[in-house]
């Protein structure tokens, strides 16, 4: 079993720094709405793409994608990306680790809190392609740097939007003035999977910190991102 070891004493500053977040920045984050999804051309496409499919609630389409596919069409991804069954029993209990490209079409929200939740992906793709809409519900994602939402609802004024997780260029400035180092920060994104209703505008806002060293074992010079998107406390 993994023993925890106490963490030595810091400084008084030190510790000031860590224990009230000294340095603490809430800055807002713009995304972009549009009527089509941008392609990202700079790189070859390869993507992860995960869907619902067969009986309800027992299992999922696993499929590797080398060209984009229409967002909740399962017949055209079945024919133009290699795909396999995943049994839902078998999805891994601490989530995926897929720091490339991940498309996840969405009908019931167990595929959100059984695949996603407590996941690590890099850049996200998450369609609604269900009936009934979403209700609030929050997931933890770790390292997210983008995330692209498409709602099939037939009344979402809102079916593309985007937006990048990045610091501000003025809170990036003044965190290395304090020689925090960016290169290894760590970021978690808390979702409110209701913005794939559509409804709204994206609206994300970040916290900006040093780690509090006995939750996130981090070097000392490294600080944590917290983004919130889409929840009901920032309209």
């Amino acid at each position: 079993m993994h023993q925890l070891h106490p963490v030595p004493p810091p400084t008084s500053s030190a510790l000031l720094l860590r224990s009230l977040w000294l340095l603490f920045l809430l800055t807002p984050i713009t995304g972009t709405t549009d009527s089509a999804p941008t392609p990202d051309t700079s790189r070859p496409f390869n993507t992860t793409l995960l869907f619902d499919s067969g009986a309800p609630g027992y299992s999922l389409r696993n499929c590797s994608c080398s060209a984009p596919v229409l967002d909740c069409d399962e017949a055209l991804a079945n024919s133009l990306c290699r795909c396999h069954t995943v049994l839902r029993s078998a999805l891994p209990l601490a989530g995926l680790r897929d720091p490339g490209q991940l498309t996840v079409w969405v009908k019931e929200l167990w595929v959100l809190e059984e695949l996603l939740n407590r996941s690590m992906v890099g850049h996200l793709h998450l369609s609604f392609c269900g009936i009934k809409p979403m209700h609030s519900q929050y997931l933890a994602l770790l390292g997210l740097q983008t995330l692209r939402i498409h709602s099939a609802a037939a009344e979402a004024p809102y079916r593309n939007q985007e937006i990048t997780l990045l610091p501000a260029g003025g809170a990036a400035v003044e965190l290395e003035a304090l020689s925090f180092d960016l290169s290894s920060s760590f970021h978690l994104t808390i979702l409110d999977v209701a913005v794939l209703n559509g409804r709204s505008a994206l609206k994300a806002y970040s916290v900006v910190g040093p780690p509090f060293l006995r939750i996130f074992p981090l070097a000392p010079s490294s600080i944590i991102f917290l983004t919130f998107i889409g929840l009901n406390m920032l309209s």
